[in-house]
């Protein structure tokens, strides 16, 4: 006897972007943004060239974060948002920024990758065929999602480490995104002289070691590195035969890998976690880096 049950079609019932933003607007509260901005004094103190100042407290005497750190700009006007109390299990898969016992604050993000054998916008016998990532993908590889932009901060050094750590879908305001912190009037100073060319930002007129801020949106990487599902998750199915079922793998975002090799990339909106240049430059993904 077979099963004839009406399976309803979900799609009609999804709830669509238009109609999800009006019911935000009726039943939501008024909210203000308040961009928050690393201060340079947290890496005030020069230190020797081409090596980026170990993360510092931020100094008691800057006006601008008064000793936090961190400094806001001035709320934006208000628009229609959505807040609620609902208790929400913590998952340290999630991207977040965390305080490590050992490295200071870090960026987490454990995401999981499942990589098909085959390219479904490719033809079976396309040369492209079977996927290469499926292939050969394994430990300590780099994956970026170049969709998945976020704002991030990191300190540079004149003379020293100049290089962004994130370099995918780059993009760097022409104004505004570079400044120091000027030990006379104890005040940060936003940095007018300053040239961009791929992933490394150049400051004019400032002394050697000189370590100064920039703010920049880039796709973050994530890195095959994790003690559980840091090599290819292939599948035990099959009774003895070879099998081409997807292979997936456990993700960690770059910066506690790069953290525990004694390089410091930088985590979205935070003054604590200051970044550095990567070491190497990461290959760039044709049309996809914003100059």
């Amino acid at each position: 006897m077979s099963w004839t049950g009406f399976i309803p079609n979900a799609a009609q019932y999804l709830l669509p972007e238009q109609r999800f933003d009006a019911m935000i607007s009726a039943i939501g509260q008024r909210v203000s943004w308040m961009r928050s901005h690393s201060c340079p004094c947290t890496f005030s103190q020069t230190t020797q060239l081409n090596r980026l100042a170990t993360t510092g407290s931020a100094q008691r005497s800057c006006v601008r974060c008064l000793g936090l750190g961190t400094y806001w700009d001035p709320p934006t006007i208000p628009f229609i948002g959505y807040v609620s109390f609902t208790h929400q299990a913590a998952s340290p898969d999630e991207p977040g920024v965390i305080m490590n016992n050992t490295l200071g604050p870090v960026q987490s993000a454990d995401p999981m990758l499942t990589i098909p054998y085959q390219n479904p916008n490719l033809g079976p016998f396309d040369p492209g065929q079977p996927t290469e990532a499926w292939q050969f993908a394994s430990t300590d590889d780099a994956f970026v999602v170049p969709d998945m932009l976020a704002r991030f901060t990191a300190v540079l050094q004149v003379a020293g480490l100049t290089n962004l750590p994130f370099q995918q879908n780059l993009q760097i305001a022409p104004t505004g995104a570079v400044t120091v912190w000027n030990q006379t009037t104890l005040n940060v100073d936003h940095v007018d002289n300053y040239s961009v060319s791929g992933p490394t930002v150049t400051i004019y007129g400032y002394p050697n070691g000189t370590n100064y801020m920039v703010e920049f949106i880039a796709a973050p990487l994530y890195l095959v590195w994790n003690r559980s599902g840091g090599l290819p998750h292939t599948r035990p199915f099959g009774g003895g035969r070879p099998i081409n079922e997807p292979r997936r793998f456990k993700l960690q975002v770059m910066d506690l890998w790069m953290r525990q090799r004694g390089i410091q990339p930088s985590a979205p909106g935070s003054a604590a976690l200051s970044g550095s240049a990567v070491p190497y430059v990461v290959p760039v993904m044709t049309g996809m880096v914003a100059r």
